[in-house]
């Protein structure tokens, strides 16, 4: 869910964010004065007044618009700044919504109305064991894998130092095929421990989860 959220932005403009970001701080710092002052009110009135706090942003977004591109693109009235405006404002929008849900989440949980489903840890919890088992039985394969290749680059060696020291049967080719040999195991040992590095890494990430969790 995060990884989509995230995809939101890669569609706007570095300007087109921070414009955004402008715009949506502003809201919130007008916006919730207002809402104190105004709980008394009739929720229609509220309702149309949170319409209003809505344009907010779009004004912000514009004025920022042809502040920004003004300056640096000499364009104060332009496409691009309506174009510009427009995605702010939306982007703003977006914004605004996600913090308002996480608020309302957060203060839901605070006061004991929003309770966090025991099925989902328990799911949560499963994923996690069953992922460092999995983890653990990939890391006993390659440690398995290890062994072998170092066995297997100890008998490389020795067999490379006896087609050295004996010059009566000096095979140039045969002792390049033995050192090709060698790199290319020297090469899958490393990656192999790469590998038991990371899963050790993920293992004690997950590890902290699950002790979160529990």
């Amino acid at each position: 869910m995060e990884y989509e959220i995230f995809n939101i932005f890669k569609h706007y403009t570095l300007e087109t964010i921070c414009i955004a970001f402008c715009a949506f701080l502003l809201t919130y710092i007008i916006k919730y004065p207002i809402k104190k002052k105004t709980k008394s009110l009739e929720e229609n009135k509220r309702k149309m007044l949170n319409i209003i706090i809505m344009f907010v942003p779009f004004i912000v977004s514009l004025l920022s618009s042809i502040i920004y591109y003004g300056i640096t693109k000499k364009q104060w009235i332009s496409l691009l700044v309506l174009d510009s405006a427009v995605s702010s404002w939306v982007l703003s929008l977006s914004i605004y919504a996600i913090v308002s849900r996480l608020c309302l989440v957060i203060k839901g949980i605070k006061s004991g109305k929003i309770k966090v489903d025991e099925n989902i840890i328990k799911e949560n919890v499963n994923y996690l064991k069953s992922a460092i088992k999995t983890l653990n039985k990939e890391n006993e394969k390659a440690e398995k894998t290890l062994k072998s290749i170092a066995q297997k680059l100890t008998q490389l060696t020795q067999l490379r130092k006896i087609l050295c020291e004996n010059q009566k049967d000096f095979e140039i080719d045969k002792i390049n095929e033995v050192n090709t040999e060698i790199e290319d195991l020297q090469k899958n040992k490393t990656n192999t421990e790469e590998n038991i590095k990371t899963n050790n890494e993920r293992i004690l990430n997950y590890k902290d989860k699950l002790y979160k969790k529990s």
